[in-house]
């Protein structure tokens, strides 16, 4: 097995190995300012001091220590974590937790075999226990699926109680795999789920792109567990994405108002999203700002500004925040450009004369910009570009990109479906070009010639081509999106 499946597998078991109840409340106070100092990279003196006053406490208490054990092996201390998962069998010789702990240490570490002599060890050791069953069944699964399955089989024997669908949705879960934590959940049931598990089962559905079903299982979680607010924030971010501005509103309020609830930046920015999708732009800006504040490596709330200017009619203070998102963005998409040039065809429309062609220019200009930044999407850039050059009335530039786009694709090899649909779209526009425009009809039949043969029921390249079939002999344009 490759090293990074080992790695990814230790972090995935670290919270099947984790012991939870009631009787935890003691340690888990000690051990959140030790998650604390190790998180903010405190002095190790003053870590080490807070694990020895620990250690010292629980030293009696297997639980307690296998809980400090994983906490090191998160931040990557294997030899202390080791340590107390040998002080923890000593004491208990029979806790499956402690193997497991061992096994995570060595998965971590690259070490296959000896991690799954340890989680067979804590099977045998400690069979009524799930965790060495799971850790051995994530290790295997792919590796070994016979192996896995057989030791899944293998807990359904010793425990036909435990949930295994809802076990094996949370490792896949904790190892990304969005889409197979959902199916195992769907198995599972939300009415059968505790709150953790209902939690991931949301956030499973909103990564699968399960808006309608990830809105619907926050509001069963808020319903079952209303002083979780996590619910209230999947709840939000589904409804913004799924334009339920005034809904996504009640779930920002919610979270806003609760002192309790710790804000993150992605909070503000949906809050933000929602107001803007309700029209309250300043309130947005406001919030967009904000969140750039809270984070400034992070420059997206800035193409929110921008977006959030443009929707409210100031296109000029659209274009300050998109050239500041563009600067200082280096990684920028297609799609932020694209926007960036929505502005300026925006702002363009509002103008007259020499302004209004200076501006239109810079917007074409950014589509001429993202055909030689991402060569492999040029054609879609130029096709948009005679698109927007159309509707703006710039005819003979609008034939100049369908050109472009001709030539970059009419005899491409291995040319894809989309690419087809911007030739026929290209073809199509020209024809309409030198038909409906230029009044030219001899100048128009080469391109209909050619739409015709990927395209035979295009209706204009007919009439264009006097085929009879019942066919309108009246030009349309055809300047749109494929």
């Amino acid at each position: 097995m490759k090293t990074s499946k080992y790695v990814l597998a230790g972090v995935m078991l670290l919270s099947l190995a984790s012991p939870v109840g009631a009787q935890e409340i003691s340690y888990q106070d000690m051990l959140t300012p030790i998650t604390n100092a190790l998180k903010d990279n405190s002095p190790s003196e003053t870590t080490q001091d807070l694990i020895k006053k620990y250690e010292k406490t629980f030293k009696k208490d297997p639980k307690a220590l296998i809980a400090l054990g994983n906490t090191l092996l998160s931040n990557k201390k294997y030899d202390e974590a080791t340590e107390l998962a040998n002080m923890a069998i000593a004491k208990n010789k029979n806790d499956g937790d402690a193997y497991v702990l061992l096994g995570n240490i060595a998965a971590l570490k690259d070490d296959g075999g000896n991690a799954a002599m340890w989680f067979q060890q804590a099977m045998t050791m400690d069979p009524k226990n799930p965790a060495g069953y799971m850790s051995y069944a994530s290790v295997y699964r792919k590796v070994d699926p016979e192996g896995a399955a057989a030791a899944l089989e293998k807990l359904h024997e010793a425990r036909p109680d435990y949930p295994i669908d809802a076990e094996a949705a949370h490792t896949y879960y904790v190892g990304t795999k969005y889409d197979k934590a959902l199916e195992n959940y769907d198995k599972a049931g939300k009415e059968n789920l505790d709150e953790y598990k209902l939690t991931e089962y949301a956030v499973s559905a909103y990564m699968e792109n399960k808006k309608d079903q990830s809105l619907d299982l926050a509001k069963y979680g808020i319903s079952k567990f209303p002083k979780d607010a996590t619910f209230q924030k999947i709840a939000l971010w589904s409804a913004v994405d799924l334009q339920k501005y005034d809904e996504a509103i009640g779930y920002a309020n919610t979270i806003m108002t609760t002192d309790s609830i710790e804000k993150t930046q992605r909070d503000i920015v949906y809050y933000g999203l929602a107001l803007n999708g309700t029209k309250k732009y300043d309130e947005a800006i406001a919030q967009f700002a904000k969140a750039f504040q809270m984070k400034s490596d992070d420059f997206k709330p800035l193409q929110y500004i921008s977006d959030a200017y443009n929707a409210k009619g100031d296109q000029d203070k659209a274009l300050e925040y998109s050239e500041k998102y563009m600067s200082a963005n280096p990684e920028a998409a297609p799609s932020d450009y694209a926007k960036l040039a929505s502005v300026y065809l925006d702002k363009a429309a509002k103008e007259n004369g020499a302004a209004k062609d200076s501006t239109y220019s810079k917007a074409f200009g950014i589509y001429e910009k993202i055909g030689k930044k991402f060569p492999s999407i040029e054609s879609w850039a130029d096709l948009q570009a005679g698109f927007q050059a159309s509707k703006a009335g710039y005819d003979d530039k609008s034939a100049d990109y369908f050109e472009k786009v001709i030539s970059l694709l009419e005899n491409k090899e291995n040319r894809d479906n989309d690419e087809t649909s911007y030739l026929k779209s290209a073809y199509s526009n020209l024809g309409y070009y030198y038909w409906g425009i230029k009044k030219n009809l001899e100048a128009a039949k080469p391109y209909y010639e050619k739409l015709i043969k990927i395209d035979p029921n295009d209706t204009n390249a007919k009439a264009a081509l006097g085929i009879n079939d019942n066919t309108t002999t009246t030009t349309t344009s055809t300047t749109k999106e494929p």
